[in-house]
């Protein structure tokens, strides 16, 4: 089943879907609506209050960092990176 919010299949919950025989439920598109309403309530609030922090409708530096893993790629920096000069040579 794919259900679209604000499509024309009626959204209908979980248990709903389960007694109707459906196992597998596909939101389409959930994930980048729910993203532009976050980025229309951030720029909002920024045109609002003329500045925003992480007190505002965003989510923390530290959350922005673990979402892209930013602690691996700089260990993966540091594990391949190669000396200034060395061409390549360890």
């Amino acid at each position: 089943m794919s259900l679209v919010v604000g499509g024309k299949t009626p959204i209908m919950d979980l248990a709903e879907l389960d007694a109707m025989g459906f196992s597998l439920v596909l939101y389409a598109n959930v994930a980048l609506q729910g993203a532009v309403h976050g980025m229309q309530a951030a720029l909002g609030a920024l045109k609002r209050d003329n500045r925003l922090d992480e007190s505002g409708p965003v989510a923390s530096f530290a959350e922005r960092q673990r979402l892209v893993r930013k602690d691996e790629f700089d260990a993966m920096e540091q594990r391949y990176a190669s000396g200034v000069g060395s061409a390549g040579k360890r």
